[in-house]
């Protein structure tokens, strides 16, 4: 029997709840807590809480907002330090950045993880954009991998706040997913920002430091705009079909189990 030993306890001690980031994300989100230590956190699209579990630890204060109102009724009891807002986000950070002024706490820290359509994800970063920052605040969005997302992180309006002076798509590059109902999809990767309390000066420039890292994982994939892939694509939906019919069926099913079997050892 194969086995593999779970070093997450060791890199993120106290770690409990379902976090949904690859290591490398990890690592690059626990560095620009600890560095900034922020006064107030805002987090889009909570979800089971791993990430949040860690952003409050780090950060005085922490708004969550999450479409789902189970998300509040799940995490509220254990973390006395977040305000959970339950709503559409790009109502609910504006609700958040107005409790930060009525509170006069300033914000250090936003992570960007909620709907990954082009359209949501631009409607969150043009909501934060309304803030204008009293100390520098760091911004990530996660999932800058995803074309889709990529886009949108691109084409916002970042150059309508002068008080932005770096976005870069590839702080932390994304990659094939492993899971299998993502199969052959680009996900994962942090784009950041930085908004400084002090106006930029000339253009500003949205980077992609990994831009050819990027194209060479988007000709992997099936976001690729080719017959073959589509084709591809579309086998494998077809395959998947068969194979749930096939499950149905108790003979095949009791022999599928025990070839799964013999393979695991």
């Amino acid at each position: 029997m194969k086995t593999s030993y779970d070093y997450s306890n060791t890199l993120y001690p106290g770690h409990s709840l379902p976090w949904l980031m690859s290591h490398a994300e990890r690592s690059a989100l626990l560095h620009l807590l600890e560095l900034t230590r922020p006064s107030a956190a805002i987090e889009v699209g909570t979800c089971h809480g791993g990430c949040l579990e860690q952003i409050r630890r780090r950060a005085d204060f922490v708004y969550s907002i999450d479409i789902n109102p189970e998300v509040a009724a799940k995490l509220a009891p254990g973390m006395p330090n977040v305000d959970f807002l339950t709503g559409d986000s790009k109502e609910m950070i504006g609700c958040a950045l107005d409790k930060c002024m009525q509170r006069n706490q300033h914000l250090g820290f936003a992570l960007i993880d909620g709907d990954h359509s082009y359209a949501a994800v631009q409607n969150d970063i043009h909501a934060l954009l309304a803030y204008r920052p009293k100390r520098p605040l760091w911004v990530l969005m996660h999932d800058s991998g995803n074309p889709e997302c990529r886009r949108g992180i691109a084409e916002a309006r970042w150059s309508g706040n002068p008080h932005v002076h770096m976005v870069d798509l590839d702080f932390v590059t994304g990659g094939i997913s492993e899971d299998i109902e993502f199969e052959r999809q680009i996900w994962g990767g942090l784009g950041i920002a930085l908004l400084l309390p002090e106006l930029r000066q000339g253009d500003l420039c949205v980077a992609a430091s990994a831009s050819k890292n990027q194209a060479a994982l988007l000709k992997a994939s099936d976001h690729y705009p080719s017959a073959l892939r589509r084709a591809m694509r579309w086998l494998r939906v077809k395959r998947k079909g068969l194979d749930r019919r096939l499950d149905r069926i108790p003979i095949l099913r009791r022999s599928r189990l025990q070839k799964n079997s013999s393979d695991s050892k």
